[in-house]
């Protein structure tokens, strides 16, 4: 994996685009500026079996408040990537 902080943003993006790949999309796109609830129409349990995706991934163990801050994929790399820097 790179360290490069651009190359970790899209690492990360890439690798959520592929775990959220498996719910369709309203728009038929998957894009960072999907919607993680009006786009993908993702319930909390959905989104839980996608941050402990994410959390096996990275091994980094993720807040459950994070979450009030998340509306799209973008949003969530965000949220991740500071995490994932901080034990590479």
């Amino acid at each position: 994996m790179s360290s490069e902080p651009g190359n970790r943003e899209q690492e990360i993006l890439e690798t959520l685009l592929g775990f959220l790949e498996r719910f369709p999309t309203k728009s038929g796109t998957l894009t960072a500026q999907t919607d993680l609830s009006a786009d993908l129409s993702l319930d909390s349990v959905s989104m839980m079996e996608i941050l402990v995706e994410v959390e096996d991934a990275y091994d980094i163990s993720l807040p459950l408040n994070m979450m009030a801050n998340v509306s799209t994929v973008q949003d969530l790399v965000d949220q991740i990537k500071p995490l994932v820097e901080s034990t590479s």
